[in-house]
């Protein structure tokens, strides 16, 4: 009997050894986690990725990476965060164009913006401004209208890419006033900006994060700020909203895990950037910098406002007439 009790107590002890705790195998996160952004360095989108990754490193103490994944109006990237394992290792913070454009836009895509992600939390919202080169004949948007009506196609309006926020204003601004832009397609909004500097092209939308010290510089002019209020970077340039005009999209940037990814591990991960998002000093030092201002959100709101989302997009696709390509 003796005997057996020791043999029974070795092989207790050698599984124990064999198989750790079940406290640490449920710990989350125990190691590297990776964080893949669809656009590229500079972007809206880019800078919170960059911030929340460094933040949450710190909270978890493990370590946090961000990875570019840059092409295709984020279809490279949103395609690899599609794909990853569903653990909480891979983290995806798509901006408004991966998610609600894209199915708009494009007949095929590899990923399901619907089925193939779960919703972590609405991150921020991104203040806009329609800017051009200072050779541009307008100091308004009625200006900015009328020099394209009397010149059809002969104003380049660039973007970074079909579908970007740029682009979307550009086709909306046109069905409205039936004026005629040339699109030119950038890769990344830095580039975008580097072509109306250089009078590749002479309008697009950015940030006034990246519009303000390229005006106090005398490199570009401001029209019109895309928000609900004038920016404090930008406090003489009125409102698209005072040019007449009531602005039909909202730009912002949220958080997504792939599908599948266990409930416990969305729901640690909303509550580590809600409490970011409540952080005054966060919000400050990183978000208003960057035009960015904090929303916040439970899985299951985000997950419905992105059904909205996509039904806003798909009737202004189909009132400017974007054909799918």
């Amino acid at each position: 009997m003796r005997s057996g009790i020791w043999l029974i107590s070795a092989m207790a002890a050698a599984l124990a050894a064999i198989l750790p705790p079940a406290q640490a195998q449920d710990a989350y996160p125990s190691r590297l986690v990776r964080f893949i952004q669809p656009l590229g360095p500079g972007s809206p989108g880019d800078i919170v990725t960059r911030t929340i990754a460094d933040a949450f490193g710190k909270s978890t103490g493990q370590p946090a990476v961000v990875e570019n994944r840059v092409g295709a109006n984020g279809i490279i990237g949103m395609d690899a965060c599609a794909k990853a394992a569903p653990d909480g290792y891979t983290i995806c913070v798509p901006s408004f164009a991966q998610m609600s454009v894209n199915p708009v836009l494009y007949k095929k895509l590899p990923y399901d913006p619907l089925k193939d992600f779960a919703p972590v939390i609405l991150f921020a919202s991104i203040s806009s401004v329609i800017s051009v080169n200072p050779s541009v004949p307008a100091n308004s948007v009625q200006e900015l209208i009328a020099l394209a009506k009397s010149k059809p196609g002969a104003l380049n309006w660039g973007s970074w890419g079909v579908g970007s926020f740029s682009h979307l204003y550009m086709a909306w601004l046109q069905s409205q006033t039936g004026t005629s832009f040339t699109h030119v397609p950038y890769k990344t909004l830095g580039q975008a900006v580097t072509g109306v500097i250089a009078g590749e092209v002479q309008v697009m939308v950015n940030t006034p994060a990246v519009a303000a010290p390229l005006v106090e510089a005398g490199k570009m002019k401001t029209l019109a700020v895309i928000a609900g209020g004038r920016s404090p970077l930008l406090p003489n340039t009125p409102t698209l909203k005072e040019a007449g005009f009531d602005p039909p999209l909202s730009s912002w940037v949220g958080v997504t895990v792939p599908a599948g990814t266990p409930e416990p591990v969305v729901r640690r991960l909303n509550a580590e950037f809600g409490n970011l998002l409540r952080d005054p000093n966060f919000v400050a030092r990183y978000l208003a910098p960057g035009s960015l201002s904090p929303l916040g959100s439970t899985p299951e709101e985000f997950g419905a406002f992105l059904k909205t989302d996509r039904a806003v997009m798909e009737k202004i696709a189909a009132n400017a007439n974007i054909p799918k390509e």
